[in-house]
C-alpha cells in the first residue's frame, strides 16, 4: 500500500528522470546538429602531434604549394644562371693579336666567362646571312694610348705615337679591330667564317732613311676571308686570307691566330696570344724586295735582293685587362715577332732594322653597349 509520501517520492523520481532523458536528448541532437562543422574543423585545424596523427589536409595542400613555389624558384634561378652565362659568353671580342675584353669588375668575370664565339654559335646548327638580326647587344669600345714600335716593319728604330683605338662587336655579325672588319655571315657550332677587309696604312719612304729609293707603298683596300673557332672554352683560333685591291701593295697575306685565356683574378685578366704569316710574290716585293731601279736611286746603299712567297714571321702578344668600375679597362699590352731568314736578309732588315721585332703601350678603354639592357 503506497503511502501519499511515498507517491510524492515516486512522483520526483520520475520527474527528474524525464529531465535528465530530455536534456541527454538534448544534448544529442545538439551533438547531431554540430558534428559536420565539428568534423571540417577537425580537418581544418591542425593537430598538435602530425608526427603521430599524422598531417592534416590542409597541411597537405600547403606542402604541395611550398613544394611547386620551391620548384620555380630553382627554374627562375636556373634561367637566370643561364641566361648571365649567355650575357658573358658574347661579352668577350673576338680572337686577335691584341684583343680588348671587358667585364663589370664586381664579381663577373672580367674576360666574359670564357672565349666564346657567341650564343648562335652554341646551338650546334647553321645559321645563315640573317644572324644579324638575333637580339645581341652591341658593343662599342673607343680609347687611346701611347705606342712604342719600329717605324716600319723590320726597323731597328723605335718610336713612340698616339695610338687610337676602336673595337665594335655588331649583334654577333660584324666585328671591327685594329686588325680590320670581319662579317660572320655564315656559322655553324663553335665555327663562323665570311668576308673581311682592312684597310693598310702605307709606307712612306720618308718614314727611315733606310727606305730611301724604294718609293712609297700606298694605302691598301685588302679584301679576303676569315675563318674562326673555340675550343675548350678558354682557347680561340681564327685565320684571315686577303688580297690588296688598286693601290698598295697588290699582293696575298695570311694571318693565323691562336688565343688563350691564362687566368683572372678580381677585375684583372690576363690573355696571350699566338701568331703566324704567310705572304705571297707580290706582298714581298711591295715591302722586302729591291729592284736594280730602286738599288739606283737608294745610291747603291741597297743591293738588289729579290725574295719569293713565303713564312714571313711568327709572334706571341700577352695582354693584361684591369677593370675600372663598370665601364673602363685599362690594357697593357707587348708583343715580340721574329722574321723568318728569307725576309730578314733584306737589306732594310739584314743591313739597317733588326729580325726581332718588339712593340710596347697600353691603352685607356671605355665601353658603351646598345641594345643589351645595360
Amino acid at each position: 500500500m503506497t503511502t501519499k509520501g511515498d507517491s510524492g517520492q515516486a512522483s520526483g523520481g520520475r520527474t527528474r528522470r524525464a529531465h535528465y532523458a530530455a536534456t541527454i536528448a538534448a544534448g544529442l541532437a545538439m551533438a547531431a546538429a554540430s558534428a559536420p562543422a565539428a568534423a571540417q574543423n577537425q580537418i581544418d585545424d591542425p593537430q598538435l602531434s602530425p608526427m603521430i596523427f599524422g598531417p592534416t589536409q590542409k597541411e597537405k595542400r600547403d606542402k604541395v604549394r611550398q613544394e611547386e613555389k620551391k620548384r620555380q624558384e630553382a627554374l627562375e634561378e636556373a634561367l637566370t644562371l643561364t641566361s648571365e652565362q649567355e650575357q658573358d659568353a658574347n661579352r668577350l671580342d673576338e680572337p686577335k693579336t691584341r684583343p680588348l675584353l671587358f667585364g663589370n669588375g664586381d664579381g663577373e668575370d672580367p674576360t666574359g666567362g670564357s672565349i666564346t664565339l657567341g650564343e648562335e654559335d652554341d646551338n650546334r646548327r647553321f645559321w645563315g646571312v640573317l644572324t644579324f638580326l638575333a637580339p645581341e647587344e652591341t658593343n662599342l669600345s673607343i680609347g687611346i694610348g701611347p705606342v712604342y714600335e719600329p717605324d716600319y716593319f723590320g726597323s731597328n728604330d723605335y718610336e713612340f705615337k698616339a695610338d687610337p683605338q676602336v673595337y665594335v662587336k655588331f649583334k654577333n655579325f660584324v666585328f671591327l679591330d685594329d686588325d680590320g672588319a670581319d662579317f660572320a655571315l655564315f656559322g655553324f657550332s663553335r665555327f663562323r667564317f665570311g668576308p673581311s677587309l682592312r684597310i693598310r696604312g702605307r709606307r712612306d719612304q720618308d718614314d727611315n732613311p733606310a727606305l730611301q729609293g724604294l718609293g712609297d707603298v700606298g694605302t691598301t683596300f685588302e679584301f679576303g676571308g676569315f675563318a674562326a673557332t673555340t675550343f675548350l672554352d678558354r682557347f680561340a683560333f681564327k685565320a684571315k686570307v686577303r688580297h690588296g685591291l688598286k693601290t698598295g701593295h697588290r699582293g696575298t697575306i695570311v694571318d693565323g691566330y691562336l688565343t688563350a685565356l691564362l687566368f683572372r683574378a678580381g677585375p684583372v685578366s690576363v690573355s696571350t696570344s699566338g701568331q703566324a704569316s704567310w705572304i705571297g710574290d707580290r706582298y714581298a716585293d711591295a715591302y722586302f724586295s729591291v729592284t736594280p731601279d730602286q738599288s739606283l736611286r737608294s745610291g747603291g746603299v741597297l743591293g738588289v735582293y729579290d725574295v719569293d712567297a713565303g713564312f714571313r714571321d711568327v709572334g706571341g702578344s700577352i695582354n693584361a685587362y684591369i677593370n675600372i668600375r663598370d665601364r673602363w679597362s685599362l690594357n697593357p699590352y707587348a708583343s715580340y715577332r721574329y722574321v723568318f731568314d728569307d725576309y730578314a736578309n733584306a737589306p732594310i732588315i739584314a743591313d739597317f732594322g733588326d729580325r726581332d721585332q718588339f712593340t710596347v703601350g697600353f691603352h685607356i678603354m671605355r665601353e658603351f653597349t646598345f641594345g643589351g639592357g645595360r
